[in-house]
């Protein structure tokens, strides 16, 4: 298992990798660097109580593609996540040089709404979880300059929890003798959302998905749509750009999808799935322009 520091080590290289990069803000840059970093510090004194399972049946119900749990029912810190949360409000309010000042402005508000108890904190997290609700909506109008700004509040406090319990879940399950395998679906195994990105690796190219909400990572198909699951070669395409090595897109003419692979095995790189999303952003792009588009947000909710 990988240390905090070595995570803290990789962290720090595709930062570095990221600031090299003109067409990327850097504002952006800092916002996304700065809560990773206080996330993985964050990563401890998490309590996750594993709910009752009935495991009758779940080998079969895995291979049929369905999840151990859903997005609703994921086993939660909501203590930790409710002592996270402000502590990123105050990371980003006190730091309105290097940030978005729109999303500055927005954590201000937010903040503000967290104190006065205008803002649900438990509210907000099951919209995040589950989907937009009225809560999101209305802290979408009162923070127009960057609409997303609560989502992405809440996810980022969610993610050292979410790891917490897809570990532990994951974990009780193997020990109950209950394996993912071959995913045949590209959908989590876990929570059943979609995967946001992709990772080849070893010297045979295994095929890993990291889900979109939980950030798990699963074995997939090597070839099939993780979208879909079309696993028409016709229809299954890549490609590459020279000036994004270590990345490719992956596209299925059925649902007309992409999702972005990354494959660091002949580079020395080390992956951070939820910033080389960001590093290859221009790949997003490339496939927006031949009627590609994704199917999930980003892991930051935006």
């Amino acid at each position: 298992m990988e240390t905090i520091e070595h995570k803290q080590r990789i962290l720090s290289k595709t930062l570095k990798r990221l600031n090299q990069k003109e067409h990327l803000p850097k504002e952006l840059i800092s916002l996304l660097g700065e809560t990773a970093a206080l996330q993985l510090t964050a990563h401890k004194d998490i309590s996750i109580q594993l709910p009752d399972l009935d495991l009758t049946g779940m080998t079969d119900q895995v291979a049929r593609g369905d999840s151990f749990l859903t997005p609703a029912n994921l086993p939660l810190d909501r203590g930790h996540i409710a002592a996270l949360f402000p502590r990123l409000l105050d990371r980003i309010t006190s730091d309105r040089e290097s940030l978005p000042e729109a999303m500055v402005t927005a954590a201000g508000q937010i903040k503000t709404g967290l104190a006065d108890n205008t803002l649900d904190l438990d509210t907000a997290i099951d919209e995040s979880l589950n989907g937009p609700g009225p809560t999101m909506q209305k802290w979408g109008e009162q923070t127009p300059e960057a609409p997303a700004a609560l989502n992405f509040l809440v996810r980022a406090a969610l993610e050292p929890s979410l790891s917490a319990a897809v570990t532990a879940l994951v974990e009780w399950l193997g020990q109950n003798g209950i394996n993912t395998g071959i995913r045949q679906s590209g959908a989590c195994p876990v929570c059943g959302s979609l995967p946001y990105i992709l990772e080849l690796r070893e010297k045979e190219g295994f095929r890993f998905a990291v889900c979109s909400l939980c950030r798990h990572e699963y074995r997939i198909r090597r070839l099939a749509c993780p979208v879909c699951d079309n696993s028409d070669t016709k229809t299954l395409k890549f490609f590459t750009v020279p000036e994004e090595p270590g990345f490719r897109v992956e596209t299925c003419d059925q649902c007309k999808t992409y999702t972005k692979t990354i494959d660091f095995r002949n580079l020395d790189r080390h992956p951070f799935p939820a910033l080389n999303d960001l590093e290859s952003l221009t790949l997003d792009f490339l496939a927006t322009e031949q009627g590609y588009s994704r199917a999930t947000l980003s892991v930051w909710g935006i």
